[in-house]
Order: C-alpha cells, then sequence, then structure tokens
C-alpha cells in the first residue's frame, strides 16, 4: 500500500513539474480571444457583420436605420443596417473611393459621401424604406488637374441644407459646394490636415479638428476667416456639440468636447454667448494613473438626453462612459468593445452601436497569400488570403446600460488588458548588466513557416516553406546555434503600419485609417515612414526616447530617402525624414531599394565597425534596415526572389560573423524582426514571424515558446537601454528574459556562404504571367495576394494553396 502511495506522490510531483503549454494567440476556454499584443477580446453586445473598416455611421432621421461608411481594403461600400431587426438589408457600392466623410440631408432624403482619393462627394438618395441609391458624383477637381494630394474625407452640410463644406485633407483646407449644381464656390484654409467638420447649430460659423495641430478652429462659414484657434491635445479627431444645460457651466452656453488620439485624453471647450472659446476641462479616459499613452479617442457621442459621452478608445478596444451632467466630468466605466472600434452612435431607446474597424478576430493564413502572385489578380480585394481581406469589420449593438451592467463590463474591459502600471517599474531583471550595445536589424514581410516552417523543430510546417536552408543557410544556422522562438508575433498587418510598430509601438490613427486605401490602390502616396506630419507616433519613435536620455546611436537606412540613381559609391542618401535621426545617420547606408544588395549596405557598416574598433567606442543603439527578403517577385530581368532572400540572408549572416569577432561582442545584443508578415503563409498565425535575438549571452540551442511580439523586443531593448517605455504597447509586453543566460558563450559565429547564384536573374516562362506594373519602389505599392502568389510559382513551380480560416486572432 505504501509502495502505491508513494507512487502516487511520484505521479503527482511530475505532473505538477511539468511546464504549463505556451499561451499562444487564439480562442481562450472563456470565449474570448487572445490577441498578439497580448489584450483579450470579447466584444459585448451582439454582432453585426460588415465590410473592411467600417469607420463612420450617421441615423436616418426617424432612427430607424443606421448607414455605414465601410472605408478599408475592400471596395469601399455603405452598409444599411435595419435597427428594429439588427440587421444589414443592404451594402451599396462606393464609386472608386469613399472614406470617412457621411452627412445626412436635413430632410433626410440625400447623403453626402466623403470621395477619398476620387477628390469628389457622392450623393445617394435615400427612399425611407432602407434602400440607397446612387445619384450622382460631385468631383470637386478637374480630372486632368488631379494630383496624388486631392483627398476629400470628412463631409457636413449646413443646417438649411443648401452649402455642403468637405475637409481637403492634404490642401490643408475646406471646400465649399453647392449641392444644387454640384460646382465648387470657393476653399477656406485650415489647420494641417482637417479631420472633422462641425457647424455652429445657428449654421453661421463652423469648427475644424486639425488632425496634424491638435487644435481647434472655429472659422466664418461665409467666408472662411478665422474666428479662433484653440489648442486642445495631439491629433485632434472627432467632437460633439452640447448645449449648456448642467448645473456648473461656468458660464459657458455649450460646450464642445473634442478627441485627440495621439493623448488618452478628450478636452471640453466651453463656448460662451458671443462664441468665445475657452478650454475648461481635460478629461482623461485612460484606465489608470499612470497608463501611458496609447488609448487613442477617436470618436465621441453623445447620449440623447445629452447627460452621457461616449468615447471610442481605438487601441484599447473600449468605449469610455462619462457623466457630463455637471461642469466637472465623471468618467463612470468602460465597455467591451471588438478590434480597433472606430465609431459609436447612441440610440433613442438606451441602445449603443459601435464600429469595430477590425471586427472580432484575425486570420491565420496557412495556404495563403504567397509572396508570388499574378498581376491579373484584381488589386482591391477579391482574394480571401490577403490580411487586408481578412479583417472585416463588425457592428456591436450593445443593450441599454444600467450602473451595475456598468460596473460588470469595466471588470471585464481591465480584465481583457494585460497592462498594469507596475509594469512601470520593471527592471532589467535577468537581462545581463554586460550587455550596454543593442542593434535593432528590422527586415521586410516574411512569417515564421515561409522562412523555418523547415527547421524540424518548433511548431513548424514544413509545406509552406518557400525560403528553405538552401536559400536562407544563415537564418537556419542562427535559429538552431542561438535560441528558436517559434511564438513570436508581429504586431502590423503592412509595412505601413508594421514601421510604425517597429520604431513606436504603435502605429497611430492616420496610419491605421489610411494604409488599407493606399494598399487597395486608391491613394497613390505611401507617406507612412517620415514627413508625413499626422503620422507622428504619440509618444515619439524609440531613437526620440533615446536621444532624450543622451544615448549614443547610429542609424542605418531608416527613414531616408535615397539618392537616384544610386551612385556607384559614396553618399547614398538624399534626405533623412527625421531630424534626431540625421546627425546620426550613415549617408553612404542606401535606404530601400531592391534594386541594391543587402550585402554592399552591411558591408558599409563593417566600415564603421572598425572605425570603432579603432576607437574602442561603439554607440550604444544602433538601428538597421535590411530589406531585400521582400525580393521582386518574379519580375523580369530582375534577380529571383531565392537569390534577393540569399543576398539578405548572407548580409545578415556577415554582420552577426563580424560583430561576433569584435572586441565588443561580449557587451552586444542583435535583435533581429519582420517589420511585418503580410507576404507569406502560416499555419499558427497570419502574423507569426522568425525574430532572433543574438547575444554571447542568449541561451543556446533551445526554444522558447512564450509569446512575444513587437513591442516585446521594444520593451527588452528599452531595458536594457534604460529607457522607460513609449505607449501601453510596449509596458503591457513580455520583456524577452527567457532568451537570456546568465554565462557568455564568446564563441565566434561563422558565417555560411550563399548557396544560391546572387546574380540569379528572372527570365520569363511560359507559367509566368507579366508583373511589370508592380511598383517596387517602396516596400509594400503592390498587391500581396499578387506578389505572394508570384513568389509561389517561381520557387515551387506549382499552383499557390487556397487560405485556410480560423478564429486566431493577431
Amino acid at each position: 500500500m505504501k509502495k502505491y502511495a508513494l507512487l502516487g506522490l511520484l505521479l503527482v510531483s511530475i505532473l505538477t513539474s511539468q511546464p504549463s503549454p505556451p499561451q499562444r494567440v487564439g480562442p481562450l476556454a472563456d470565449g474570448a480571444f487572445l490577441l498578439n499584443s497580448g489584450w483579450r477580446l470579447r466584444p459585448v453586445g451582439t454582432q453585426i457583420p460588415l465590410e473592411t473598416l467600417p469607420m463612420s455611421s450617421t441615423l436616418s432621421r426617424d432612427g430607424r436605420f443606421l448607414f455605414v461608411l465601410n472605408g478599408g481594403y475592400k471596395p469601399p461600400s455603405i452598409s444599411v443596417l435595419d435597427l428594429s431587426e439588427n440587421k444589414v438589408t443592404s451594402n451599396v457600392g462606393i464609386p472608386k473611393d469613399g472614406w470617412l466623410g457621411l452627412a445626412l440631408s436635413p430632410d433626410g432624403k440625400s447623403l453626402w459621401v466623403g470621395g477619398g482619393s476620387a477628390a469628389s462627394i457622392h450623393e445617394f438618395k435615400f427612399d425611407g424604406t432602407g434602400t440607397l441609391t446612387l445619384e450622382r458624383t460631385l468631383p470637386l477637381v478637374k480630372p486632368e488637374e488631379m494630383t496624388p494630394n486631392d483627398f476629400i474625407g470628412d463631409v457636413a452640410v449646413s443646417p438649411d441644407g443648401r452649402v455642403l463644406y468637405a475637409a481637403d485633407i492634404f490642401h490643408d483646407a475646406i471646400t465649399v459646394v453647392n449641392p444644387r449644381s454640384g460646382a465648387v464656390m470657393g476653399h477656406f484654409k485650415t489647420g494641417r490636415r482637417p479631420y472633422r467638420i462641425l457647424f455652429h447649430p445657428d449654421g453661421k460659423s463652423f469648427f475644424v479638428t486639425s488632425w496634424a495641430d491638435g487644435t481647434l478652429h472655429h472659422q466664418q462659414a461665409s467666408d472662411g476667416s478665422s474666428l479662433q484657434t484653440i489648442r486642445v491635445g495631439a491629433h485632434a479627431t472627432d467632437m460633439v456639440w452640447r448645449d449648456g444645460a448642467g448645473s456648473d457651466e461656468g458660464g459657458f452656453v455649450a460646450r464642445l468636447f473634442v478627441a485627440a488620439a495621439n493623448t488618452n485624453n478628450v478636452y471640453a471647450v466651453g463656448i460662451s454667448e458671443s462664441k468665445d472659446l475657452k478650454l475648461a476641462e481635460s478629461i482623461n479616459i485612460a484606465t489608470t494613473p499612470l497608463h501611458p499613452l496609447g488609448m487613442t479617442p477617436s470618436a465621441l457621442a453623445l447620449s440623447p438626453d445629452a447627460k452621457t459621452l461616449y468615447v471610442v478608445c481605438s487601441d484599447a478596444n473600449v468605449v469610455a462612459v462619462a457623466d457630463i451632467t455637471e461642469g466637472r466630468t465623471h468618467v463612470k466605466g468602460f465597455i467591451p468593445t471588438g478590434w480597433y472600434p472606430t465609431a459609436v452612435k447612441a440610440l433613442a431607446d438606451g441602445r449603443l452601436i459601435v464600429l469595430n474597424g477590425k471586427g472580432l478576430r484575425s486570420f491565420p493564413n496557412p495556404k495563403g497569400p504567397q509572396p508570388m502572385s499574378t498581376p491579373e489578380v484584381p488589386h482591391a480585394g477579391e482574394r480571401g488570403s490577403y490580411v487586408g481581406n481578412l479583417q472585416t469589420g463588425t457592428a456591436s449593438i450593445i443593450p441599454p446600460l444600467s450602473d451595475d451592467l456598468l460596473r460588470d463590463y469595466t471588470r471585464q474591459a481591465l480584465a481583457n488588458s494585460p497592462y498594469r502600471d507596475s509594469q512601470l517599474e520593471l527592471t532589467r531583471g535577468s537581462l545581463p548588466e554586460a550587455i550596454q550595445h543593442v542593434i535593432y536589424v528590422v527586415k521586410e514581410n516574411r512569417t515564421y513557416d515561409q522562412v523555418l516552417g523547415d527547421l524540424g523543430k518548433g511548431e513548424s510546417d514544413p509545406s509552406l516553406t518557400l525560403f528553405n536552408e538552401t536559400a536562407g543557410p544563415n537564418h537556419h544556422k542562427l535559429a538552431r546555434e542561438f535560441m528558436l522562438m517559434d511564438n513570436f508575433y508581429v504586431s502590423a498587418d503592412v509595412s505601413a503600419d508594421g514601421h510604425n510598430w517597429s520604431t513606436s509601438a504603435i502605429a497611430n490613427d492616420y496610419v491605421m485609417k489610411f494604409w488599407p486605401n493606399s494598399y487597395a490602390g486608391r491613394r497613390k502616396t505611401y507617406d507612412y515612414e517620415g514627413g508625413e506630419p499626422a503620422a507622428l507616433p504619440p509618444a515619439g519613435y524609440i531613437w526620440t526616447n533615446a536621444a532624450a536620455r543622451g544615448i549614443t546611436m547610429r542609424n542605418y537606412g531608416i527613414w531616408n530617402s535615397n539618392k537616384e540613381p544610386a551612385p556607384a559609391e559614396g553618399v547614398q542618401v538624399e534626405q533623412v525624414k527625421d531630424s534626431v535621426l540625421a546627425p546620426v545617420t550613415n549617408m553612404e547606408y542606401r535606404g530601400f531599394d531592391l534594386d541594391y544588395p543587402d550585402v554592399k549596405r552591411v558591408e558599409v557598416f563593417l566600415k564603421d565597425l572598425a572605425q570603432f574598433e579603432s576607437s574602442g567606442k561603439m554607440p550604444q543603439f544602433m538601428i538597421m534596415r535590411l530589406g531585400n527578403d521582400h525580393t521582386f517577385g518574379a519580375r523580369v530581368g530582375k534577380p529571383t526572389p531565392l537569390a534577393s532572400f540569399a543576398d539578405n540572408d548572407y548580409a545578415l549572416g556577415l554582420l552577426v560573423e563580424a560583430l561576433s569577432k569584435s572586441k565588443f561582442w561580449g557587451s552586444t545584443a542583435i535583435f533581429v524582426l519582420e517589420d511585418d508578415a503580410q507576404n507569406g503563409p502560416d499555419h499558427i498565425d497570419s502574423h507569426r514571424s522568425p525574430v532572433f535575438v543574438l547575444s554571447p549571452y542568449t541561451r543556446r540551442g533551445g526554444i522558447d515558446s512564450t509569446m512575444y511580439n513587437t513591442a516585446s523586443v521594444l520593451r527588452t531593448m528599452e531595458l536594457i537601454l534604460g529607457m522607460r517605455p513609449m505607449t501601453q504597447f510596449d509596458a503591457a509586453a513580455h520583456p524577452m528574459f527567457n532568451v537570456f543566460g546568465k554565462s557568455a558563450v564568446m564563441t565566434p559565429y561563422v558565417v555560411e556562404k550563399p548557396r544560391i547564384n546572387l546574380d540569379q536573374k528572372n527570365v520569363r516562362t511560359a507559367a509566368q504571367l507579366d508583373d511589370e506594373k508592380l511598383d517596387f519602389k517602396e516596400a509594400d505599392l503592390n498587391d500581396d495576394d499578387e506578389l505572394n502568389d508570384i513568389l509561389w510559382r517561381a520557387i515551387r513551380g506549382t499552383e499557390p494553396p487556397a487560405p485556410t480560416r480560423s478564429y486566431f486572432s493577431r
């Protein structure tokens, strides 16, 4: 009997000592979804499916129908929701483009839509029974005069219905239109990147928020002259008017509430009888007193009785609820929403409608986008495998709130967030004190399975591998000799938001609302990597924060404009699009250019390294772009996909070998990630990607299946360098403590030479379709379904596999 008791104790001991399975992106037992950010997603209410990026809405005059503008990757459309039955009754396409602007005529019979890159206003007729019909399109720019800067966003109609005002975003102006004739009546200058237009109830003046300047502009309706400008907060976006009716209005006859998306605040602006504006109150909608930036308050709504303000917090996946009956606002709690909410509407019966820009989940694409697609595939969204197509939105129909229900919702919302104030006090802990130098390498667009699926260990699927050990011997060798991390996820969908996530631990609302339009080929501008004032992140970039702490830096290829054509040698950079980076940039290191070998880029770094060796000093933080793993696809006359990847692989190997042989190796850690994973398949999730942490202190030869993400890399580097987190995302991320050991292995890395001819060029074959229309000047100017399919055919020589979908989120 004693023997069995001892056996039982031994069995219990063995079972309890087994490590728990790794936390992975995907569905949880309680019905929630674990996002790759570490946030849980469990929206309340009834969910109604919509198209990509539902971003604004307006109610019919009788309150029965809700018009929703879908402005994402798929062709723009208006969904008509019948709120009496909680269903979509119709989905009407918008010609060419539609973005943000929705305005209903005072009689409720005309709906005007901002035409985005079509530089127009679309007019739809509403029959009152749920049917919308396109009546006409009002062009605001002559076709022969259109430029990429002609882009119409918000649309507002005067209270008498006689004039339309449209936000001409990139000309920093308001275009005034006669809705009867369609004639442009004038242009009024306003703040940079006008976002929202709101008429004063008397119709004699209007307000405009400036996305880039963080200001609120009050202008005369008759001639656009400025009445007053008041600074609110960074990224002023949505606003709502509330007539003064509280017990403590401070002499104001009304208040204007303004959301500022690059802050954690909503601002209350008091309006006097003489229309003088005064900042009356700042409303902090963060969940804790020390909460870092990243709530992203981007949209507002008032309850019909004007007692409650609802604030959409896009990056927190909640709606904040605030009592505004008095002069001092009281934030009462939070409502859990879907992924990246974009708008909220309060109904007369007490229900709330929340638009969720990315819906309820993301999808793995185990057999989806292959970087080799055929150019004949329609650019804007017929293929289901691309990330821009997969992530469709929803509308949450939320029942009327009670105090008890809001308390329950708030508990759930706080539990959904991995952020806690205590994380701000985190120290470098087990990260080796000897590490004093950090090198951060950002590559382009690969999934884990596409590169390491054939590694023979870890959570891998060799059937999805395109760049095997022959093409990437150093990627495979580094994964084997150092630490394999098979549960790492990029935080981004594409390079536009990827380079922002990789450098600032967030992609702000400008980037998030514009990239689907750009990637669908409607807007012809890529302005997400420096130079666009509205794209600046809430807390700056990692180099901004490093500079503030006096950390020495060197930049290789980040936020650069290249000289054209590429000089044979010498200075390669025309401009650095960031004032902090400019003085620390190596101007001979060429930025993104697939015609220029990554090996030559690393040779430039090696010259610097020789100087560092000579002086005995190396910068504490170095950031480097190595992007040729993006590839040209099958473009005739260009390097083959395998040659491009092999060039990238050899460059990475040379970098690691040189550093491992330098006097700085004992104090160095190299972090290597992809900015996004859009150009490949993965059987776990479309955002799973390779990552490398290379240092003498890296634990050798093992597998770390801790769930990490882009923000984890940033947080680990910040802890090493003694920096505070930039946003809620890096503050809440898992640092990569498990990757590092206490003792150093100083054995130098030996680079693997290419096993593929780096001069190999694509030739036209019978199976290859012409891809001459693809544009490779920037990282992501093409339909990635096309590019992915092209790569699959070019390397595998077979038809690309169909996408597999699941409930997994990013």
